[in-house]
């Protein structure tokens, strides 16, 4: 039930008796729902210079910020999804669109199985990827390129949230990850994401991964020579 009121003796426009609400409120109109008690807030009309902000505008984010300021929480926002079955050039061709630098892979039920970045899409990998596969470039999906649900690391969320961002670095580094997910292992959510290079934007500063080799990498810079 919501319950509204107007200050005691204001007599609202269009009402017929005081304390009664009827179409234009008060600055300091209330209301009351579920017992929780609301009012409204100023609200003003934007400045000629006021101007959208991105993240890497500041420099807020220091090697001891709360690692919880890189996290791209998926409990608050929706994850920015690609299917595993799109065309590689039709996904390259989306990220840069929406200036959006990583994708979580989908299958035909949402359910995560991998992650692709605009770098896993560039033309020097796609030409690797054509070779080893003896396909032509249309052929090439996003599946075909993208880090695998097997090869991706997590964190528990209750540590991260303790961590530092200097520690998020420190283990992306250790682990050769370009990626972490940050996982709710009790339920079992996986409930966010960290990257290398948004890190790095963040930072003003490069964070440099040195790749680990795998006996798949190594076969297939083989065979491609």
């Amino acid at each position: 039930m919501i319950t509204e009121s107007a200050p005691e003796g204001d007599q609202v426009a269009g009402s017929t008796s005081p304390g009664i609400v009827d179409h234009v409120l008060p600055s300091d109109y209330s209301f009351s729902y579920r017992g929780f008690v609301m009012k409204n807030l100023d609200v003003f009309a934007l400045a000629a210079n006021d101007h959208l902000v991105q993240p890497e505008e500041f420099t807020d984010v220091q090697a001891n910020t709360s690692a919880l300021a890189i996290l791209t929480d998926f409990r608050s926002h929706k994850p920015p999804m690609v299917d595993s079955h799109l065309e590689a050039t039709e996904a390259l061709e989306l990220m840069l669109a929406e200036d959006v630098r990583t994708k979580i892979v989908v299958d035909d039920t949402k359910e995560f199985i991998g992650i692709i970045g605009v770098d896993d899409l560039a033309d020097h990998n796609m030409l690797l990827k054509q070779m080893a596969l003896h396909i032509k470039r249309d052929e090439l999906l996003v599946r075909d390129l993208m880090h695998t649900r097997a090869g991706i690391r997590a964190i528990e969320y209750d540590q991260f949230k303790h961590a530092t961002v200097g520690d998020v670095v420190s283990t992306l580094k250790k682990t050769h990850q370009e990626y972490l997910l940050v996982v709710d292992k009790g339920a079992h959510h996986i409930r966010g994401i960290v990257s290398s290079r948004d890190i790095a934007r963040r930072l003003h500063a490069p964070v440099e991964i040195e790749k680990e080799l795998t006996f798949v990498d190594i076969f297939t810079a083989i065979k491609v020579h």
